[in-house]
């Protein structure tokens, strides 16, 4: 079996992000490289990986556009999704109120990296939306 191990991710300020992850998220910090580059880890081994790299981008340019890209934390409770939207608001963050999205309870933040994070509870997915495909 394949397992996603880590993400990449550009953002414009990489040690606001990794304050972000580390505060609300769990995550903790294994390398810091000045302030272009810094990897993370969860619980769970998954390594985050921020950069600003902008010499490396070799002309790519970024959508302005980027509530496609994100990122998610699936938790376990509607309650849970509440508490992590009360204390973000708390300290200062803006942030639209969780809602009933996509069949889960969710709310989106904005990173200073410029990419979004979904706070959400598991989707449920319908018998009718069941892949045919084989899932081990």
């Amino acid at each position: 079996m394949m397992k996603l191990n880590h993400i990449n991710l550009y953002s414009h300020d990489v040690l606001a992000d990794q304050a972000l992850f580390e505060r609300y998220f769990g995550l903790q910090t294994l390398v810091v490289r000045g302030d272009k580059m810094v990897i993370m880890q969860d619980d769970a081994g998954l390594v985050l990986i921020l950069n600003h790299f902008e010499n490396r981008l070799g002309g790519f340019v970024y959508p302005e556009d980027f509530d496609t890209l994100h990122i998610g934390f699936i938790q376990p409770s509607r309650d849970v999704v509440d508490d992590l939207y009360a204390r973000l608001c708390a300290e200062g963050w803006e942030l639209q109120p969780p809602r009933n999205f996509h069949g889960a309870w969710a709310f989106y933040l904005k990173a200073k990296g410029g990419y979004f994070i979904e706070v959400a509870t598991e989707t449920l997915v319908k018998p009718q939306e069941r892949s045919q495909g084989a899932l081990s």
